[in-house]
């Protein structure tokens, strides 16, 4: 007997068992259905785009490789790029249920229910930031506009603090305040998730109010809407600054337990050290003196040439590639990084935080080192952090007696000092001692360890540390 088809939300997100295809099926489902002034949208209603908001949660949730519930579970067959299509289909069916909201009549939205109908809206939108930042978009002003305009519209207009501790609106708010203010664009999707989880823990106690002088704070005005702005001090009535410190001593407490070998119940399965580096960063990124820039940002308006990888930079410092198809364009710079617009790649994919790229100014000589510390998308281009690992790789040789590697060198030897080479990441000396040939010479270098990565040798290279001898 056939089997038969499951028409449900449920259904098109169970994908066949394929949980890629099913967020691509209720995307394109919630599409069609959703359009502004579409009579279908009319005949779906608010039952259907809540079915589907309901069904989609359920089924990130099963899918996803970290839960609190399952902890890490990944299927070794799912790579990388299996991974970059889960969550750029987690996002694009986040966005289809949120507009889909959007295109339904205020008459069929009231009938609804408008408190109810409210919360869900609020629910999709930050639904949608949190997920657009974990894959490395640029905060949209569009669902920031709407966020905003529903805060406005339930919470008082003179209310002087809005808190965290209430479920509605303005809890979701915060929790949206709070997902743009610790950088999920910067994390890998594990630390992302758990990120997020430690989030919501907190955000009973979080709230939006007064300035605190003299303290770096997200600042909100919901009279123009727009993406939460960082600045020192506000001065409109219609602001609102983001504050977070009332969670610090529940990060203390979690941080405690956690560096003692106890996970908190409220974690559940979630790994013990991903939880210590989550808090840790959380507390350090909502401290009164969080982070800040050390070094001046010099504006710039200069073009770069740009390769991708271990490998074809070994190809361009050893003259095998003499034509490049990246050149973008340098905002600023400092003395540890630069900052680049990017207009295209032919690749078809955005290089990602963490990958190794080589840098050349087109009016300058020689390749730098840098690795993408931070990744923002827009549909026509993309802004990437840079930080400089090398200003002046060199393209040596180790020999352990047994073989030969080509590696990058990524500082001057001297005698007695510690220097770093770049390997692929399947590439290792099989001795603690190995040699070096360089400027027609060969030196001996004695192996101290690994620089830890914290996004692992999935992309491409390790770095290591030698003494020469």
């Amino acid at each position: 007997m056939a089997a038969t088809l499951d028409f449900t939300p449920a259904g098109v997100l169970a994908g066949g068992g394929n949980p890629v295809a099913g967020l691509e099926a209720a995307t394109a489902t919630l599409r069609a259905l959703y359009k502004p002034g579409s009579p279908r949208a009319e005949a779906a209603g608010f039952s259907v785009a809540s079915a589907f908001d309901d069904a989609l949660r359920t089924a990130i949730e099963r899918a996803a490789p970290l839960s609190v519930a399952r902890g890490v579970e990944r299927d070794p067959s799912r790579g990388a790029n299996w991974w970059g299509r889960w969550l750029a289909g987690v996002r694009d069916a986040s966005m289809a249920v949120c507009d889909a909201y959007w295109c339904i009549s205020p008459e069929a939205l009231a009938a609804a229910g408008n408190g109810t109908v409210r919360l869900r809206l609020a629910g999709s939108l930050v639904e949608a930031i949190k997920w657009s930042a974990c894959d490395r978009f640029s905060p949209d002003e569009v669902l920031w506009q709407r966020l905003s305009g529903l805060l406005v519209e339930t919470v008082s207009a003179d209310a002087g603090l809005i808190v965290g501790d209430v479920p509605g609106v303005a809890r979701e708010f915060l929790r949206a305040v709070a997902y743009h203010s610790v950088g999920l664009d910067q994390l890998e999707l594990d630390r992302a998730l758990a990120m997020v989880h430690l989030v919501d823990t907190c955000v009973p106690f979080l709230s939006l109010g007064s300035a605190v002088s003299g303290a770096p704070q997200y600042v909100i005005d919901l009279g123009a809407g727009g993406a939460p702005q960082r600045r020192y001090s506000t001065g409109a009535v219609s602001q609102l600054c983001f504050a977070p410190w009332g969670a610090d001593e529940l990060l203390v407490g979690f941080e405690r337990q956690l560096a003692e070998g106890n996970v908190p119940l409220v974690f559940g399965k979630l790994p013990r050290e991903l939880m210590l580096e989550a808090v840790r960063r959380l507390r350090n990124q909502w401290s009164r003196t969080p982070p800040v820039r050390l070094r001046k940002r010099y504006a710039q308006d200069a073009t770069v040439e740009i390769t991708r990888g271990l490998l074809e930079l070994r190809q361009v410092l050893a003259g095998e590639v003499r034509q490049l198809a990246r050149v973008w364009r340098v905002c600023d710079l400092s003395r540890s990084g630069l900052q680049i617009r990017a207009a295209s790649d032919p690749s078809g994919a955005w290089p990602d935080v963490g990958e190794l790229l080589g840098v050349r100014f087109t009016d300058g000589e020689g390749w730098q080192l840098a690795v993408v510390r931070r990744l923002q998308m827009w549909p026509d281009h993309a802004r990437l952090g840079l930080e400089l690992v090398s200003r002046h790789p060199v393209l040596v040789v180790l020999d352990d007696g047994r073989l030969s590697i080509e590696a990058l060198l990524c500082d001057q030897p001297a005698r007695g000092e510690a220097v770093r080479l770049l390997l692929g990441p399947e590439e290792a000396v099989g001795t603690e001692t190995v040699f070096m040939k360089h400027g027609g010479g060969v030196l001996k270098l004695r192996l101290l360890g690994e620089q830890p990565s914290p996004f692992g040798d999935a992309r491409g290279y390790r770095l290591q540390v030698f003494q020469v001898g």
